[in-house]
């Protein structure tokens, strides 16, 4: 099979609505989008952050993702502060509620990938994993070399 430039993002398109799929109904039962579980995932993962490396680990454009700090903040699943040695930035971080949540959580998503990763081939999956982590890093550091 040829990959042209034009059906690459197509297809990793493609492979990321079938990875989330099997997950959507779970975030839709804890009245989730995908944009807010990533931004739980990442600040579970990651600890607090400030807006900016969260906006670039959670791949959500800033403008969206102040939309989403709102909501989530709101709804008290994440603590927001000013950071303390620079006043324009914010350090995010999930409270205890966030933290409960994303527990809550991760066990029936972990379930779906498994059932996922079953179906598709454990081997499949790992290959492909590694496949486009290489591609993530080698494009990141050609986009960064070109700029």
């Amino acid at each position: 099979m040829t990959v042209s430039n034009e059906n690459l993002p197509l297809l990793l398109l493609k492979a990321r609505e079938n990875s989330i799929a099997c997950v959507r109904p779970i975030l839709a039962d804890f009245g989730l989008t995908e944009q807010q579980w990533r931004v739980i995932r990442t600040l579970k993962k990651e600890g607090e952050m400030n807006a900016q490396d969260l906006a670039s680990e959670s791949c959500i454009l800033s403008p969206s993702l102040s939309r989403i700090l709102n909501r989530l903040e709101n709804e008290k699943v994440i603590l927001k502060k000013v950071d303390s040695q620079d006043q324009r930035a914010l350090n995010i971080r999930l409270s205890a509620k966030g933290n409960r949540l994303h527990d809550r959580i991760v066990p029936k998503v972990d379930k779906q990938y498994k059932l996922l990763s079953q179906a598709v081939g454990k081997d499949t999956i790992n290959s492909l994993v590694g496949l486009l982590q290489e591609f993530s890093d080698r494009g990141h550091r050609s986009a960064a070399g070109s700029a």
